[in-house]
């Protein structure tokens, strides 16, 4: 859960402190806390952390809760750009977009299927241009590991 302000206390009474500020303007307070709902968890951030050793600090964060929550597999892409998988039982479907508006790529494991232009693409980097949006199918049964 990503919040524009500083984890407030009542919520941190249902929450376990992972981390602690040291220094900086908010030095003493939680970051992050995690909260067990059924049978997931939420974790707490009162800021997004900045900087390159900020950005280390989220990544391994996201690498951990995502093997925590079995995580099969991860699609390696640039900055700016996500990828949705979509399953059916005939296909899996990455829809992939350029949100920054600078244009970026994704590593596709595999040859797939452009639904928007018809056309093949080969397995590795994909290019997506500024705002661009791709559809990619990929036949059932592909790996996801």
């Amino acid at each position: 859960m990503w919040s524009g302000e500083v984890v407030r206390e009542d919520i941190l009474r249902m929450a376990k402190s992972v981390g602690t500020l040291i220094g900086g303007p908010s030095p003493g307070l939680v970051l992050p806390a995690e909260m067990n709902r059924g049978q997931g968890r939420i974790v707490l951030l009162g800021s997004l952390p900045a900087g390159d050793e900020g950005s280390e600090m989220l990544e391994r964060m996201l690498i951990h809760y995502g093997k925590e929550a079995n995580v099969t597999w991860m699609a390696e892409v640039t900055t700016g750009t996500i990828v949705a998988p979509r399953e059916s039982e005939t296909e899996e479907l990455w829809v992939i977009v350029n949100v920054n508006g600078e244009g970026g790529s994704v590593t596709l494991p595999r040859e797939g299927f452009d639904k928007l232009s018809g056309e093949r693409v080969t397995a590795g980097r994909l290019e997506v241009g500024r705002y661009e949006y791709r559809m990619i199918a990929f036949p059932s049964g592909f790996s996801k590991k």
